[in-house]
């Protein structure tokens, strides 16, 4: 996927997330693309869709979905092939530190759980 795809997909996530009735929406496809890489177990398209939409100016609605949706699924399906970038971007930006707050447990293994709750309460 190019950058202005994702960005694509990002725009018409954020606008379907923040719909009323997001599942009558035009944009849920993009809903659906982020659901099936979770399905898929592809990680790495979903990791690229949470850094570029983290980075916008999201409503409450749209970054709870974003944590406790995306971020918690990537984390639960792939926590030990991304904790370091996750820890890295949190270190980095208090932006995305303050998402990774918005993560339940889910199915992560403990090692992987103890590494967001550390990043997400140190004090950089």
């Amino acid at each position: 996927m190019d950058e202005l795809e994702l960005n694509q997909l990002v725009d018409s996530w954020i606008a379907a997330t923040d719909a009323d009735r997001s599942d009558c929406d035009p944009n849920w496809w993009a809903i659906e693309q982020v659901i099936l890489w979770d399905v898929d177990r592809q990680g790495e398209p979903l990791w690229q869709f949470i850094v570029a939409a983290y980075k916008r100016d999201l409503s409450d609605k749209a970054l709870g979905s974003l944590a406790a949706g995306a971020l918690e699924d990537l984390l639960a399906n792939h926590g030990p092939e991304y904790i370091e970038r996750v820890e890295e971007l949190a270190r980095k930006d208090p932006k995305f530190n303050y998402l990774l707050g918005g993560v339940w447990r889910n199915s992560m293994t403990d090692a992987v759980w103890e590494r967001i709750q550390a990043a997400r309460l140190k004090v950089w």
